[in-house]
């Protein structure tokens, strides 16, 4: 699984030093961005993301942004939100991050089509024969076959 983005991308977004915010903070900022975008994309588009050496630019654009939003509501929460410009950054990343779930937008280097429909049923094994009924046999083995697969 691919990191979206890293502790020095975001000190750099946010034009900060390591030293001016507590690692734990800045560790769950980037924990809570890519929580974001991986429960907003689908298993297919993750797996395509991570089996790319290298995170899309626009991907970690989005993570920085978001997690720069947790880390400077972290430090500055008593500011009111409608005047901090990470409010607006945050949503913008989660804007962009809408279009790309909703395939209006496309990740440069990932191929996949954002936006069909999902199966959980991949591999599935019927329980009952839905030819004819004259067709219908008694599978003996059924218990057995289960445990093998």
């Amino acid at each position: 699984m691919a990191d979206f983005c890293e502790s020095a991308d975001v000190l750099t977004n946010i034009n900060m030093s390591a030293s001016e915010i507590p690692s734990a903070l800045l560790l769950k900022a980037i924990i809570k961005a890519e929580a974001e975008i991986r429960v907003a994309f689908s298993s297919d588009l993750l797996a395509a993301l991570d089996a790319l050496e290298e995170t899309p630019a626009i991907i970690k654009s989005i993570a920085e942004d978001i997690a720069s939003y947790y880390v400077m509501r972290g430090l500055y929460s008593g500011n009111t939100p409608s005047l901090n410009a990470w409010t607006d950054k945050y949503k913008e990343a989660k804007g962009l991050l809408k279009e790309i779930v909703a395939g209006t937008k496309q990740i440069e280097g990932v191929d996949v089509e954002i936006g069909e429909i999902q199966s959980s049923t991949k591999n599935y094994k019927r329980t009952f024969d839905e030819r004819d009924e004259t067709n219908w046999i008694t599978d003996e083995n059924k218990l057995e076959d289960l445990e093998d697969d």
